[in-house]
């Protein structure tokens, strides 16, 4: 007698006084082989009850479980569990369902259980079929032979699961595609062939998405570059326009079809081109700026209006120098126009202008930023914000003096006692409080007066 592997089942659920079975049923009814099915087990046992484990030992013609159940018992109360089991193959099978409670059998239930042939579900017949790249989609199964059921799977032909059976034309290779249902054991899957190949056609390429600009001036753009695949040349274009060139201010965004001629018995392939219109960015206005010959980080940005922060500053040499609000040293680059050019791709770039003037020494614009040569001041970092390190370098010691800062209107913003009468001098000074803008850094309380120029960010 052949035995079927032993299987268990975890379960809880409550069972009954007197630690019996009543009855034992089975769903689906009638059961055919090869199915999933449950059996009912019905009886009565003390409330609290569990069922902890199912063991079942099967042959070929007979169904054996052992129900173990533990718990102290007092009472009476009925119990339906459902217990999970098969498939099992055709045929008549003698049923025992035992019921071990505290490791001793205390009932046992024996009955009949017949399983009848399998219903298995109809692949269908094989088949052979040619279809042209430029086809709809379709569902394979419906081009088997015969009657197949719906609901099976289909395997390209690198074995890989196909998603819902459709067959894409154009994109799903060709080959040997199986059709087949997950049958439980003891049956066995049957499957089908359905062998696809395709019709010789020309191409249009395939369809894609392109955004364009439709500002006028811009440069004309050929359509049949921007298609997807390997177009053949030779085609026509319908749509918004049919000349194959869109231009800007002139043409109008839609949906271009590019048609070429088919090869019997396939239809004109075709390749959709959708274009997006969109405008060019303003680089905003620029306007002559002056700064002081020996600036170091002059903002150009201040110079211009209306700009977005997404430019690129351009020295008078045509060298990439500054991004958006960055400090330009005009001291090293010198006077002339300086370009913002802001990129608004597919749209030319746009271009702000700012004429640059250098002034002095000494600088008349008014902040004095001339620097006499008995002693030295140094200021970092420079632009700053926050704080900055003052650094100072006397010909002579003398007191200690105080630091103070000016706005470009010539009026003291902020005054800062040094902490030192020495020739060299070093403080870090909180200009936290000084809103953006370029200031003068002076030291007074000294025979010779220094002073040093600072951008505040």
């Amino acid at each position: 007698m052949k035995l079927i592997p032993l299987s268990a089942f975890l379960l809880s659920a409550p069972i009954a006084f007197a630690q019996q079975i009543t009855n034992v049923t089975v769903t689906p009814s009638p059961l055919h082989a090869c199915e999933l099915m449950t059996f009912h087990v019905m009886g009565t046992a003390p409330p609290g009850m569990s069922f902890n484990f199912i063991n079942s030992a099967n042959t070929e013609t007979s169904i054996n479980m052992v129900i173990e159940a533990a718990g102290p018992g007092s009472g009476s109360s009925s119990f339906n569990n459902p217990v999970p089991g098969g498939p099992f193959g055709e045929g008549e099978y003698t049923l025992s369902v035992s019921l071990q409670y505290n490791g001793t059998i205390t009932s046992t239930w024996n009955g009949n259980l017949t399983v009848l042939p399998p219903v298995l579900p109809d692949v269908g017949e094989a088949n052979s079929i040619a279809v042209c790249p430029n086809d709809a989609p379709f569902s394979m199964t419906s081009r088997l032979n015969g009657t197949p059921d719906a609901g099976g799977i289909w395997l390209n032909p690198q074995l890989q699961t196909v998603p819902g059976g459709i067959f894409v034309p154009g994109v799903s290779p060709p080959g040997g595609y199986q059709y087949y249902f997950n049958i439980p054991p003891p049956c066995e899957a049957e499957y089908q062939s359905l062998v696809i190949t395709y019709n010789p056609n020309s191409s249009a390429g395939t369809s894609t998405t392109a955004t364009l600009c439709t500002e006028p001036g811009a440069p004309a753009v050929q359509l049949f570059p921007l298609l997807g695949g390997s177009p053949n040349t030779g085609g026509t274009w319908s749509g918004p326009g049919t000349s194959g060139v869109f231009t800007p201010g002139v043409s109008q965004p839609g949906q271009y079809v590019y048609t070429v001629p088919g090869i019997p018995p396939c239809a004109d392939p075709t390749a959709t081109l959708t274009v997006i219109g969109t405008t060019g960015t303003d680089a905003g206005t620029g306007s002559p700026a002056i700064f002081c010959f020996d600036d170091e980080a002059a903002n150009l940005n201040n110079y211009v209006t209306g700009e977005p922060n997404s430019g690129v500053w351009y020295a008078p040499d045509g060298s990439g120098i500054a991004l958006y609000n960055d400090p330009v040293n005009v001291a090293a680059y010198g006077e002339g126009v300086y370009a913002y050019v802001v990129d608004a791709a597919p749209c030319p770039a746009d271009t702000a202008y700012v004429t640059v003037t250098l002034d002095g020494p000494p600088c008349t614009l008014g902040i004095a930023a001339h620097v006499r040569p008995t002693g030295r001041l140094e200021v970092m970092p420079n632009p700053a914000s926050g704080h900055v390190i003052v650094e100072i370098e006397r010909a002579h010691a003398g007191r200690a003096g105080t630091i103070i800062f000016s706005d470009v209107n010539g009026q003291v913003v902020l005054r800062q006692a040094l902490g030192s009468a020495g020739t060299t001098i070093r403080q870090s000074v909180d200009i936290s409080s000084l809103p953006p803008g370029a200031y003068i850094i002076e030291l007074e309380g000294g025979e010779h007066g220094l002073a040093r120029r600072l951008m505040v960010r």
